[in-house]
Protein backbone atom coordinates (compact mmCIF):
# COMPACT_ATOMS: atom_id res chain seq x y z
CA UNK A 1 0.00 0.00 0.00
CA UNK A 2 1.56 3.31 -0.91
CA UNK A 3 2.25 5.55 1.73
CA UNK A 4 -0.19 7.89 2.72
CA UNK A 5 -3.56 5.86 1.91
CA UNK A 6 -4.78 5.13 5.28
CA UNK A 7 -4.83 9.07 6.06
CA UNK A 8 -7.23 9.26 3.00
CA UNK A 9 -9.37 6.28 3.84
CA UNK A 10 -9.66 7.79 7.69
CA UNK A 11 -10.74 11.36 6.02
CA UNK A 12 -13.39 9.58 4.27
CA UNK A 13 -14.54 7.04 6.79
CA UNK A 14 -14.60 10.37 9.07
CA UNK A 15 -16.64 12.06 6.35
CA UNK A 16 -19.28 9.38 5.73
CA UNK A 17 -19.21 9.52 9.88
CA UNK A 18 -20.10 12.93 9.92
CA UNK A 19 -22.71 12.80 6.99
CA UNK A 20 -24.96 10.20 8.24
CA UNK A 21 -24.72 11.84 11.71
CA UNK A 22 -26.22 14.86 10.24
CA UNK A 23 -28.48 12.99 7.62
CA UNK A 24 -30.03 11.49 11.09
CA UNK A 25 -29.86 14.81 13.00
CA UNK A 26 -31.58 16.40 10.16
CA UNK A 27 -34.05 13.41 9.55
CA UNK A 28 -34.57 13.95 13.59
CA UNK A 29 -35.47 17.59 13.14
CA UNK A 30 -37.39 16.59 10.26
CA UNK A 31 -39.77 15.03 12.38
CA UNK A 32 -39.72 16.84 15.33
CA UNK A 33 -40.69 20.02 13.11
CA UNK A 34 -43.57 17.92 11.37
CA UNK A 35 -44.74 16.49 14.66
CA UNK A 36 -44.76 20.21 15.81
CA UNK A 37 -46.29 21.81 12.63
CA UNK A 38 -48.93 19.20 13.13
CA UNK A 39 -49.92 20.07 16.50
CA UNK A 40 -49.81 23.94 15.76
CA UNK A 41 -52.00 23.04 13.04
CA UNK A 42 -54.49 21.00 14.89
CA UNK A 43 -54.17 23.82 17.37
CA UNK A 44 -55.20 26.63 14.75
CA UNK A 45 -58.12 24.38 13.33
CA UNK A 46 -59.32 23.90 17.61
CA UNK A 47 -58.65 28.21 17.62
CA UNK A 48 -60.37 28.93 14.33
CA UNK A 49 -63.68 26.92 15.31
CA UNK A 50 -63.68 28.52 18.69
CA UNK A 51 -63.50 31.52 17.11
CA UNK A 52 -66.13 30.64 14.82
CA UNK A 53 -68.60 29.81 17.30
CA UNK A 54 -68.07 32.98 18.92
CA UNK A 55 -68.37 35.25 15.97
CA UNK A 56 -68.59 34.07 11.89
CA UNK A 57 -66.03 35.13 9.50
CA UNK A 58 -68.57 37.73 8.58
CA UNK A 59 -69.08 39.09 11.68
CA UNK A 60 -65.41 39.09 12.46
CA UNK A 61 -64.82 41.70 9.57
CA UNK A 62 -67.79 43.93 10.73
CA UNK A 63 -66.65 43.48 14.65
CA UNK A 64 -66.13 47.47 15.17
CA UNK A 65 -69.28 47.94 13.42
CA UNK A 66 -71.62 45.43 15.31
CA UNK A 67 -69.52 46.03 19.17
CA UNK A 68 -67.87 49.66 18.59
CA UNK A 69 -64.90 50.62 19.96
CA UNK A 70 -64.22 48.60 22.75
CA UNK A 71 -63.87 50.56 26.31
CA UNK A 72 -60.85 51.78 27.83
CA UNK A 73 -58.54 48.88 29.16
CA UNK A 74 -61.46 46.03 28.33
CA UNK A 75 -61.53 43.36 25.39
CA UNK A 76 -64.30 43.03 22.56
CA UNK A 77 -66.10 40.51 24.80
CA UNK A 78 -65.60 42.42 28.33
CA UNK A 79 -67.03 45.70 26.34
CA UNK A 80 -70.16 43.75 25.30
CA UNK A 81 -70.80 42.46 28.99
CA UNK A 82 -70.67 45.99 30.17
CA UNK A 83 -72.71 47.28 27.45
CA UNK A 84 -75.28 44.17 28.18
CA UNK A 85 -74.98 45.08 31.96
CA UNK A 86 -76.08 48.65 31.43
CA UNK A 87 -78.87 47.40 29.62
CA UNK A 88 -80.02 45.29 31.73
CA UNK A 89 -79.83 48.17 34.72
CA UNK A 90 -81.62 50.58 32.46
CA UNK A 91 -84.39 47.49 32.14
CA UNK A 92 -84.88 46.44 35.71
CA UNK A 93 -83.68 48.99 37.50
CA UNK A 94 -80.83 46.95 39.88
CA UNK A 95 -77.16 46.41 39.11
CA UNK A 96 -77.01 42.93 37.27
CA UNK A 97 -74.99 39.90 39.75
CA UNK A 98 -72.30 37.98 37.80
CA UNK A 99 -74.46 35.60 35.95
CA UNK A 100 -74.21 34.10 32.10
CA UNK A 101 -75.36 36.46 29.31
CA UNK A 102 -78.31 34.50 28.84
CA UNK A 103 -79.52 34.63 32.66
CA UNK A 104 -79.24 37.84 32.55
CA UNK A 105 -81.51 38.58 29.34
CA UNK A 106 -84.22 36.09 30.86
CA UNK A 107 -84.36 38.01 34.16
CA UNK A 108 -84.90 40.96 32.06
CA UNK A 109 -87.34 39.41 30.02
CA UNK A 110 -89.02 37.92 32.90
CA UNK A 111 -89.45 41.65 34.35
CA UNK A 112 -90.53 43.22 31.11
CA UNK A 113 -92.99 40.77 30.81
CA UNK A 114 -94.55 40.85 34.99
CA UNK A 115 -94.27 44.59 34.17
CA UNK A 116 -96.56 44.48 31.19
CA UNK A 117 -99.22 42.12 32.50
CA UNK A 118 -99.03 44.41 35.79
CA UNK A 119 -99.89 47.06 33.48
CA UNK A 120 -102.68 45.04 32.11
CA UNK A 121 -104.30 43.63 34.95
CA UNK A 122 -104.57 47.64 36.20
CA UNK A 123 -105.97 48.73 32.98
CA UNK A 124 -102.93 50.88 31.41
CA UNK A 125 -102.56 49.10 28.61
CA UNK A 126 -105.02 47.11 26.33
CA UNK A 127 -103.58 44.24 25.23
CA UNK A 128 -100.22 42.26 26.41
CA UNK A 129 -99.82 40.76 23.04
CA UNK A 130 -97.18 42.38 20.18
CA UNK A 131 -95.94 45.41 22.53
CA UNK A 132 -93.08 46.28 23.80
CA UNK A 133 -91.20 48.73 26.07
CA UNK A 134 -91.09 51.63 24.21
CA UNK A 135 -94.55 50.87 23.01
CA UNK A 136 -95.61 51.04 26.14
CA UNK A 137 -93.61 54.14 27.53
CA UNK A 138 -95.05 55.74 24.31
CA UNK A 139 -98.59 54.54 25.71
CA UNK A 140 -97.77 55.66 29.46
CA UNK A 141 -96.50 59.15 28.05
CA UNK A 142 -99.54 59.90 26.24
CA UNK A 143 -101.57 58.39 29.31
CA UNK A 144 -99.35 60.63 31.40
CA UNK A 145 -100.41 64.06 28.79
CA UNK A 146 -103.98 63.04 29.24
CA UNK A 147 -103.82 63.16 33.09
CA UNK A 148 -102.02 66.35 32.85
CA UNK A 149 -104.67 68.00 30.44
CA UNK A 150 -107.67 66.47 33.01
CA UNK A 151 -105.86 67.58 36.04
CA UNK A 152 -105.56 70.75 34.57
CA UNK A 153 -109.35 71.10 33.47
CA UNK A 154 -110.37 69.64 37.35
CA UNK A 155 -108.26 72.75 38.26
CA UNK A 156 -110.09 74.95 36.35
CA UNK A 157 -113.01 73.61 37.57
CA UNK A 158 -112.31 73.81 41.09
CA UNK A 159 -111.10 77.48 40.67
CA UNK A 160 -114.83 78.04 39.27
CA UNK A 161 -116.52 75.49 41.84
CA UNK A 162 -115.05 78.31 44.39
CA UNK A 163 -116.39 81.03 42.75
CA UNK A 164 -119.52 80.37 43.06
CA UNK A 165 -118.74 78.90 46.43
CA UNK A 166 -118.39 82.65 47.16
CA UNK A 167 -120.82 83.74 45.16
CA UNK A 168 -123.10 81.91 47.14
CA UNK A 169 -121.61 83.03 50.72
CA UNK A 170 -122.20 86.52 49.62
CA UNK A 171 -125.70 85.77 48.55
CA UNK A 172 -126.18 83.91 52.33
CA UNK A 173 -124.56 86.40 53.84
CA UNK A 174 -126.88 89.00 52.06
CA UNK A 175 -129.77 86.57 52.83
CA UNK A 176 -128.77 86.99 56.29
CA UNK A 177 -128.47 90.09 56.76
CA UNK A 178 -131.99 90.75 55.17
CA UNK A 179 -133.50 88.21 57.37
CA UNK A 180 -132.08 90.20 60.10
CA UNK A 181 -134.11 93.53 58.80
CA UNK A 182 -137.18 91.76 58.52
CA UNK A 183 -136.94 90.80 61.66
CA UNK A 184 -136.35 93.93 63.13
CA UNK A 185 -138.67 94.69 61.06
CA UNK A 186 -141.56 92.90 62.55
CA UNK A 187 -140.07 93.14 66.25
CA UNK A 188 -141.05 96.98 65.55
CA UNK A 189 -144.31 96.00 64.24
CA UNK A 190 -144.71 93.97 67.43
CA UNK A 191 -144.16 96.76 69.58
CA UNK A 192 -146.43 99.08 68.04
CA UNK A 193 -149.21 95.78 68.15
CA UNK A 194 -148.13 95.14 71.86
CA UNK A 195 -148.34 99.12 72.60
CA UNK A 196 -152.23 98.84 70.62
CA UNK A 197 -152.87 96.29 72.65
CA UNK A 198 -151.98 98.31 76.23
CA UNK A 199 -153.84 101.17 74.98
CA UNK A 200 -156.55 98.58 74.35
CA UNK A 201 -156.62 97.37 77.44
CA UNK A 202 -156.80 100.53 79.18
CA UNK A 203 -159.75 101.09 77.35
CA UNK A 204 -161.37 98.09 78.68
CA UNK A 205 -160.59 99.44 82.21
CA UNK A 206 -162.91 102.22 81.26
CA UNK A 207 -166.35 102.06 82.57
CA UNK A 208 -168.70 100.27 80.32
CA UNK A 209 -170.53 103.64 79.30
CA UNK A 210 -167.26 104.54 78.00
CA UNK A 211 -167.01 101.63 75.94
CA UNK A 212 -169.96 101.51 74.43
CA UNK A 213 -170.29 105.14 73.05
CA UNK A 214 -166.49 104.73 71.54
CA UNK A 215 -167.91 101.43 69.77
CA UNK A 216 -170.44 103.02 68.61
CA UNK A 217 -168.63 106.29 67.52
CA UNK A 218 -166.25 103.51 65.78
CA UNK A 219 -169.39 101.85 64.40
CA UNK A 220 -170.73 104.76 62.79
CA UNK A 221 -167.19 105.86 61.18
CA UNK A 222 -167.03 102.39 60.19
CA UNK A 223 -170.30 102.59 58.33
CA UNK A 224 -169.54 105.78 56.84
CA UNK A 225 -166.70 104.23 55.31
CA UNK A 226 -168.36 101.26 54.23
CA UNK A 227 -171.18 102.89 52.36
CA UNK A 228 -168.43 105.18 50.85
CA UNK A 229 -165.97 102.11 49.94
CA UNK A 230 -169.55 99.92 48.38
CA UNK A 231 -170.03 102.96 45.87
CA UNK A 232 -166.24 102.67 44.93
CA UNK A 233 -166.60 98.94 44.57
CA UNK A 234 -170.02 99.52 42.61
CA UNK A 235 -168.04 102.16 39.99
CA UNK A 236 -165.06 99.91 39.90
CA UNK A 237 -167.10 96.69 39.45
CA UNK A 238 -168.70 98.68 36.49
CA UNK A 239 -165.81 99.83 35.02
CA UNK A 240 -164.36 96.15 35.37
CA UNK A 241 -167.48 94.71 33.24
CA UNK A 242 -166.37 97.42 30.89
CA UNK A 243 -163.08 96.08 30.76
CA UNK A 244 -163.78 92.58 30.55
CA UNK A 245 -166.05 93.78 27.52
CA UNK A 246 -162.58 95.35 25.62
CA UNK A 247 -160.58 92.23 26.90
CA UNK A 248 -162.98 89.93 24.84
CA UNK A 249 -163.21 91.39 21.77
CA UNK A 250 -159.57 91.71 21.76
CA UNK A 251 -159.15 88.34 22.69
CA UNK A 252 -161.42 87.21 19.78
CA UNK A 253 -159.40 89.74 17.68
CA UNK A 254 -156.05 88.21 19.02
CA UNK A 255 -157.64 84.27 18.10
CA UNK A 256 -158.84 85.36 14.64
CA UNK A 257 -155.10 86.03 14.67
CA UNK A 258 -153.99 83.20 15.73
CA UNK A 259 -156.34 80.72 13.54
CA UNK A 260 -157.68 77.43 14.62
CA UNK A 261 -155.38 74.97 16.29
CA UNK A 262 -152.27 77.07 17.06
CA UNK A 263 -150.96 75.81 20.46
CA UNK A 264 -150.44 78.79 22.98
CA UNK A 265 -147.31 76.67 24.26
CA UNK A 266 -145.23 76.63 21.11
CA UNK A 267 -142.84 78.92 22.51
CA UNK A 268 -142.21 77.01 24.97
CA UNK A 269 -140.59 73.69 22.83
CA UNK A 270 -138.90 75.63 20.69
CA UNK A 271 -135.02 74.53 20.59
CA UNK A 272 -132.58 76.67 21.20
CA UNK A 273 -129.26 75.00 19.58
CA UNK A 274 -127.99 71.48 18.59
CA UNK A 275 -125.09 69.13 19.73
CA UNK A 276 -122.46 69.38 17.19
CA UNK A 277 -120.10 66.78 18.82
CA UNK A 278 -119.51 64.32 21.92
CA UNK A 279 -116.36 63.21 23.80
CA UNK A 280 -118.20 60.35 25.99
CA UNK A 281 -114.85 60.05 27.73
CA UNK A 282 -114.87 63.17 29.21
CA UNK A 283 -118.36 63.63 29.43
CA UNK A 284 -118.83 66.66 27.36
CA UNK A 285 -120.96 68.15 24.47
CA UNK A 286 -120.36 70.79 21.87
CA UNK A 287 -123.20 73.35 20.79
CA UNK A 288 -123.35 75.23 17.75
CA UNK A 289 -124.02 78.65 19.63
CA UNK A 290 -121.33 80.63 21.69
CA UNK A 291 -120.41 83.94 22.77
CA UNK A 292 -122.03 85.99 19.61
CA UNK A 293 -125.77 84.00 20.76
CA UNK A 294 -125.18 85.91 24.05
CA UNK A 295 -124.09 82.14 25.87
CA UNK A 296 -122.29 82.22 29.37
CA UNK A 297 -120.87 79.89 31.77
CA UNK A 298 -123.23 77.92 34.18
CA UNK A 299 -125.99 77.93 31.42
CA UNK A 300 -128.28 74.66 31.60
CA UNK A 301 -130.15 72.83 28.55
CA UNK A 302 -132.36 70.05 28.41
CA UNK A 303 -131.13 67.37 25.69
CA UNK A 304 -134.11 66.21 23.53
CA UNK A 305 -134.05 63.37 20.32
CA UNK A 306 -133.32 65.12 16.79
CA UNK A 307 -136.57 65.00 14.58
CA UNK A 308 -138.42 64.55 17.51
CA UNK A 309 -141.04 67.14 18.99
CA UNK A 310 -140.29 68.24 22.65
CA UNK A 311 -142.60 66.13 24.81
CA UNK A 312 -145.29 68.11 26.38
CA UNK A 313 -143.88 67.45 30.25
CA UNK A 314 -140.75 68.90 29.12
CA UNK A 315 -138.62 66.14 30.27
CA UNK A 316 -135.38 65.32 28.53
CA UNK A 317 -133.13 62.43 28.02
CA UNK A 318 -130.35 64.84 29.56
CA UNK A 319 -129.14 67.63 31.31
CA UNK A 320 -125.98 70.07 30.41
CA UNK A 321 -124.26 72.94 32.44
CA UNK A 322 -122.31 75.30 30.04
CA UNK A 323 -118.89 75.52 31.34
CA UNK A 324 -116.95 77.13 28.31
CA UNK A 325 -118.18 79.59 25.61
CA UNK A 326 -115.70 80.39 22.37
CA UNK A 327 -117.15 83.17 19.71
CA UNK A 328 -119.71 80.01 17.68
CA UNK A 329 -119.08 76.96 19.89
CA UNK A 330 -119.49 76.34 23.61
CA UNK A 331 -118.25 73.50 25.45
CA UNK A 332 -121.51 71.86 27.98
CA UNK A 333 -120.85 68.61 30.60
CA UNK A 334 -123.42 66.58 31.27
CA UNK A 335 -124.79 66.74 34.57
CA UNK A 336 -127.26 63.70 33.81
CA UNK A 337 -128.47 61.14 30.91
CA UNK A 338 -129.20 57.67 30.56
CA UNK A 339 -127.18 54.80 28.60
CA UNK A 340 -130.83 53.89 27.58
CA UNK A 341 -130.82 56.93 25.34
CA UNK A 342 -127.51 58.32 24.89
CA UNK A 343 -126.79 61.70 23.44
CA UNK A 344 -125.85 61.71 19.66
CA UNK A 345 -125.01 64.46 17.26
CA UNK A 346 -127.75 67.04 16.23
CA UNK A 347 -129.68 66.26 19.26
CA UNK A 348 -131.25 69.71 20.30
CA UNK A 349 -130.98 71.25 23.34
CA UNK A 350 -133.50 74.12 24.78
CA UNK A 351 -133.86 76.07 27.84
CA UNK A 352 -137.40 78.06 28.44
CA UNK A 353 -135.93 81.21 30.04
CA UNK A 354 -132.54 81.65 27.65
CA UNK A 355 -133.38 83.22 24.30
CA UNK A 356 -130.49 84.37 22.26
CA UNK A 357 -133.19 87.30 20.62
CA UNK A 358 -135.06 88.90 22.95
CA UNK A 359 -135.84 88.72 26.57
CA UNK A 360 -139.09 86.95 27.61
CA UNK A 361 -141.35 87.78 30.55
CA UNK A 362 -142.67 85.95 33.90
CA UNK A 363 -145.02 85.94 36.44
CA UNK A 364 -144.04 83.93 39.23
CA UNK A 365 -146.73 83.10 42.03
CA UNK A 366 -147.40 80.15 44.69
CA UNK A 367 -144.73 77.78 46.45
CA UNK A 368 -142.34 75.73 45.63
CA UNK A 369 -140.67 72.69 47.07
CA UNK A 370 -137.07 72.46 44.89
CA UNK A 371 -135.70 69.60 47.20
CA UNK A 372 -138.58 66.99 47.05
CA UNK A 373 -139.00 66.90 50.87
CA UNK A 374 -142.75 67.63 50.53
CA UNK A 375 -142.58 70.82 52.64
CA UNK A 376 -142.88 74.28 51.15
CA UNK A 377 -139.09 76.10 51.00
CA UNK A 378 -139.01 79.50 52.06
CA UNK A 379 -137.35 81.28 49.43
CA UNK A 380 -138.10 78.72 46.75
CA UNK A 381 -140.29 81.65 44.92
CA UNK A 382 -136.96 83.77 45.13
CA UNK A 383 -134.99 81.04 44.03
CA UNK A 384 -137.31 80.58 41.01
CA UNK A 385 -137.01 84.48 40.14
CA UNK A 386 -133.24 84.42 40.98
CA UNK A 387 -133.02 81.56 37.92
CA UNK A 388 -134.92 83.51 35.65
CA UNK A 389 -133.27 87.01 36.04
CA UNK A 390 -130.00 85.35 35.52
CA UNK A 391 -130.62 83.41 32.54
CA UNK A 392 -132.00 86.59 30.81
CA UNK A 393 -135.77 86.53 31.76
CA UNK A 394 -137.74 89.32 32.80
CA UNK A 395 -140.23 89.53 36.29
CA UNK A 396 -143.29 91.23 35.69
CA UNK A 397 -145.86 91.69 38.89
CA UNK A 398 -149.38 91.50 36.52
CA UNK A 399 -150.47 89.03 33.74
CA UNK A 400 -150.55 90.96 30.66
CA UNK A 401 -151.24 90.05 26.82
CA UNK A 402 -146.81 90.46 27.16
CA UNK A 403 -146.17 88.04 29.72
CA UNK A 404 -144.93 85.68 27.65
CA UNK A 405 -145.04 82.20 30.52
CA UNK A 406 -146.76 82.15 34.04
CA UNK A 407 -144.72 79.79 36.56
CA UNK A 408 -147.02 78.60 39.35
CA UNK A 409 -145.98 76.38 41.94
CA UNK A 410 -148.33 75.51 44.51
CA UNK A 411 -151.88 77.04 45.91
CA UNK A 412 -150.39 78.72 49.61
CA UNK A 413 -152.30 76.86 52.16
CA UNK A 414 -154.28 79.66 54.14
CA UNK A 415 -154.22 79.21 58.04
CA UNK A 416 -157.69 78.88 60.32
CA UNK A 417 -158.81 82.07 61.58
CA UNK A 418 -156.73 82.91 64.61
CA UNK A 419 -159.14 83.16 67.73
CA UNK A 420 -159.18 86.20 70.07
CA UNK A 421 -157.16 84.34 72.82
CA UNK A 422 -154.21 83.71 69.57
CA UNK A 423 -154.52 86.80 68.85
CA UNK A 424 -153.75 88.39 72.34
CA UNK A 425 -150.71 86.11 72.81
CA UNK A 426 -149.52 87.05 69.78
CA UNK A 427 -150.62 90.15 67.83
CA UNK A 428 -148.86 89.82 64.60
CA UNK A 429 -150.77 86.28 64.18
CA UNK A 430 -153.44 88.35 62.45
CA UNK A 431 -151.50 89.85 60.01
CA UNK A 432 -149.71 86.71 58.90
CA UNK A 433 -153.12 85.62 58.39
CA UNK A 434 -154.12 88.47 55.98
CA UNK A 435 -151.15 88.07 54.47
CA UNK A 436 -151.37 84.14 54.05
CA UNK A 437 -155.19 85.02 52.65
CA UNK A 438 -153.82 87.93 50.11
CA UNK A 439 -151.15 85.48 48.46
CA UNK A 440 -154.27 82.63 48.19
CA UNK A 441 -156.14 85.63 46.60
CA UNK A 442 -152.99 86.96 44.05
CA UNK A 443 -152.70 82.67 43.04
CA UNK A 444 -155.80 82.78 41.91
CA UNK A 445 -155.63 85.71 40.31
CA UNK A 446 -152.72 84.92 38.35
CA UNK A 447 -153.96 81.55 37.53
CA UNK A 448 -157.50 83.09 36.29
CA UNK A 449 -155.62 86.15 34.18
CA UNK A 450 -153.10 84.03 32.48
CA UNK A 451 -156.17 81.20 31.46
CA UNK A 452 -158.68 84.56 30.49
CA UNK A 453 -155.05 86.00 28.13
CA UNK A 454 -154.32 82.54 26.67
CA UNK A 455 -150.90 82.77 28.22
CA UNK A 456 -149.12 79.45 28.92
CA UNK A 457 -148.76 78.32 32.88
CA UNK A 458 -145.68 76.30 33.28
CA UNK A 459 -145.76 74.44 36.84
CA UNK A 460 -142.54 73.84 38.82
CA UNK A 461 -141.62 70.16 37.55
CA UNK A 462 -142.33 70.76 33.81
CA UNK A 463 -140.16 74.35 34.44
CA UNK A 464 -137.42 72.44 35.61
CA UNK A 465 -137.38 69.85 32.94
CA UNK A 466 -137.63 72.71 29.84
CA UNK A 467 -134.28 74.41 31.36
CA UNK A 468 -132.29 71.27 32.32
CA UNK A 469 -132.06 72.35 35.68
CA UNK A 470 -134.04 69.52 37.13
CA UNK A 471 -130.82 67.58 38.28
CA UNK A 472 -129.14 70.52 39.99
CA UNK A 473 -132.45 71.83 41.77
CA UNK A 474 -132.02 69.84 45.33
CA UNK A 475 -128.28 72.00 45.72
CA UNK A 476 -128.92 74.80 48.46
CA UNK A 477 -127.71 77.39 46.24
CA UNK A 478 -129.38 78.01 43.15
CA UNK A 479 -125.94 78.79 41.37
Amino acid sequence: MPAGKPSQSSAMLYTLIAFVTISIIATVCAVYFYVKAEDYKTQRIAQEEALNRFASSTEQAQIARIVGRPAQGKTILGTMDALLNEMVSAVTGMAPEETPATVKANDAKVKINETIEMLAADNFISSTEGVNLVQIIRQLKSQFDTLNTNQRELAQRYLKLQDDFDAAEEESRFKEQQLIDEKNRWQALADENQAKHDELRRLMDKSTEEQVQNIMDKLEKEQAKFRERSMELLTTQEELNKTKESLATALAKLEAIRGPGLDIEVAAFKPDARIVRIDDQAGIVYLNIGSKDHVYRGLTFSVYDRNVPIPEDGKGKAEIEVFQVSENVSAAKINESTKRNPIVPEDIVANLIWDSQTSNRFVVAGDFDFDGNGAIDPDGKDRIVQLIERWGGRIVSEVTVDTDFVVLGVKPVAPARPTTEEIQLDPTIEQKYEAALEMGRRYDEVFSRAASLSVPVINQERFLHLIGYRSLARKSSPF
